[in-house]
């Protein structure tokens, strides 16, 4: 009985240790996963301006100014004087994240028509999760201004990169964070090579 008891306690604490290694090793692959669909998303966009894929966005007849997207791809998405066109957006590709407490589990990529370099709610046109799960969340944006939001835009054709409608900025740093464990991990993006990496 006695043996029995201790074969017991012995297959207890050996499976505990096992359910808590898997666990920890669950919650790395999360966060690994999460810095690879960040990356992955950056790296679409990179490609858009590349390939200069043509977008459908309303443009004034007169002015020839370049407005907000055509949800519906026709005119009648876009106000009086302009009309619905498939062209390349001249401001480039960008994608738009935040960490705030509204916005950290989300990234918005978007046509940037007005050509500020910066994100603005009628130029998006793709939104979603920085991760599969509620566990990840951006935690840190470098650079971040203003305010907690980093928008990457690259204009065809070379394409050209801007971090927040700035160009003298060497990389731009996305840090997401596991809410369980607060392990951290990096996605790097070089202005001068292009170079998008999830450390």
């Amino acid at each position: 009985m006695i043996e029995m008891l201790i074969s017991l306690g012995i297959f207890a604490i050996v499976t505990g240790f096992v359910m808590a290694n898997f666990r920890t090793g669950s919650q790395s692959d999360e966060l690994r996963i999460s810095a690879q669909l960040v990356a992955n998303g950056i790296r679409r966009v990179q490609t858009s301006a590349m390939a200069g894929q043509t977008v459908k966005f309303c443009r004034d007849s007169s002015t020839g100014a370049d407005g907000r997207i055509c949800s519906n791809g026709g005119d009648a998405d876009c106000p009086a004087g302009s009309s619905c066109v498939n062209d390349v957006p001249s401001g480039g590709y960008g994608i738009h994240f935040e960490a705030t407490e509204e916005g950290k589990h989300t990234m918005v990529s978007f046509i940037d028509t007005d050509g500020d370099r910066l994100f603005d709610p009628q130029e998006e046109y793709r939104r979603e999760g920085v991760s599969p799960d509620i566990f990840v969340s951006v935690s840190g944006l470098t650079p971040s201004a203003p305010g907690p939001a980093l928008d990457i835009v690259f204009v065809p054709p070379k394409p050209s990169v801007f971090f927040n409608a700035a160009s003298d900025e060497a990389q731009a740093v996305i840090t997401l964070q596991h809410r369980s464990t607060l392990n951290t991990k990096d996605v790097t993006i070089n202005a001068v090579s292009g170079q998008v990496s999830a450390d």
